[in-house]
């Protein structure tokens, strides 16, 4: 599971809007002591994130909380937006390439294909919209800590 940490802005419908700083990167770093990029991503706006996540009825906006995606589903995900449109040019630009030996069908062909790819990747995204794995999910709230992240007003 692949969690952030975060705080609850509004809650509407068992969706919960919250807003995390990544730093998923940083704890698995060896050099995240001395580095300091944990540290200027909290002052920062620039790695700060809203998300929408499936929440519990037992939520307050304000809360500090957990939110988390299963692995295998980041990893599938991953794979149809970039595997998928990258085939599509390897296979479009070599494939012409059988039949003819002009250039130009090969580049309108690689063309093509990662096209193909593209869309391949945006009608698998249009059928998983419909199912809640692929959204994040509230895991927790975090109880011992204070608000981890301060609600930026927007101006």
């Amino acid at each position: 599971m692949i969690e952030e940490n975060g705080t609850v802005l509004s809650i509407e419908g068992g969706i919960a809007e919250v807003e995390t700083i990544r730093t998923s990167s940083c704890t698995s770093c060896r050099a995240r002591h001395g580095c300091g990029h944990h540290t200027i991503a909290k002052v920062s706006n620039s790695n700060r994130m809203l998300m929408k996540a499936i929440a519990t009825d037992d939520l307050k906006t304000g809360q500090s909380v957990v939110v988390g995606i299963p692995e295998d589903t980041l990893l599938q995900a991953s794979l149809w937006m970039y595997a998928v449109p990258l085939l599509g040019l390897v296979l479009g630009a070599s494939l012409p390439s059988l039949v003819t030996e002009q250039t130009l069908v090969s580049v309108v062909g690689a063309i093509s294909g990662f096209a193909g790819g593209l869309l391949a990747a945006k009608w698998k995204s249009s059928q998983e919209t419909k199912n809640p794995d692929y959204y994040p999910r509230v895991l927790r709230i975090n109880t011992n800590q204070a608000q981890i992240i301060p609600v930026v007003q927007k101006a």
